[in-house]
């Protein structure tokens, strides 16, 4: 028997919900982490440099000797510089940075040595051609997609090397994932919530993904297609 337009409807509902749901508990996370980095480890810092400054004053003030000043001031450089690089790490997390500097491409080899880190087998990337003129935007939404779908390539204790392909051009941006996890790793409990995000993000950008037990040597591949709209184009 054929499904009917409703139970499509509402199989189709059900999906976006899921997504939605998906991308709202993953938005929450978020804002907790920033308000604990941003109350626990940046506002200590601060805290942390105005007492040094004002023990400085103090010292000075009061006839303290230059090794004590000098000795508070190494004190708040070093305090001041743990707290930049909180900075850069959490803009990292919220835009990584290297993506509106120098573009998708280079974003992705930093992503791919950043997940290779921890992945004991082997990830390789490849990139030809120029990537087409995306906004800052998309960018970013690529970026997302592309993290997802290796990280839950390689987290299965079963996938031994990913192989990621980009090919360019004004026109489109072509994305294959080859791994040799099998189709399983999409059909655990937690893939169908990540995919739902995944797929979410994709019909947000304009671009189609598609899983399939295609790849060389009977693996797994992700196909992932994205056109740059035609404003971006002509831009």
């Amino acid at each position: 028997m054929h499904p009917t337009t409703f139970e499509m409807e509402k199989n189709s509902a059900s999906m976006l919900l899921q997504a939605l749901s998906c991308l709202l508990k993953e938005e929450d996370a978020q804002r907790v982490d920033l308000a604990h980095l941003l109350h626990k480890d940046m506002a200590g810092g601060l805290v942390a440099c105005a007492s040094l400054g004002e023990m400085m004053r103090h010292e000075l003030a009061n006839g303290g000797d230059t090794a004590s000043v000098c000795k508070l001031l190494g004190s708040l450089d070093s305090t001041l510089r743990q707290t930049l690089q909180l900075v850069r790490d959490m803009t990292e997390k919220q835009f990584p940075p290297v993506l509106k500097a120098f573009g998708l491409h280079v974003a992705l080899q930093q992503l791919v040595r950043n997940v290779g880190e921890n992945f004991p087998g082997s990830l390789v990337l490849h990139i030809s051609g120029d990537e087409p003129s995306f906004d800052l935007a998309s960018r970013l939404n690529l970026f997302r997609i592309m993290q997802a779908l290796l990280k839950h390539c390689v987290r299965f204790a079963n996938t031994s090397w990913v192989e990621v392909t980009c090919r360019a051009s004004a026109e489109k941006l072509e994305i294959t994932i080859d791994h040799d996890g099998g189709d399983s790793i999409w059909k655990e409990t937690m893939a169908g919530s990540e995919l739902s995000v995944i797929e979410a993000r994709c019909a947000l950008l304009g671009s189609r993904m598609q899983v399939m037990g295609a790849g060389p040597g009977g693996s797994s591949r992700v196909c992932l297609m994205a056109l740059p709209s035609p404003q971006q184009s002509a831009a």
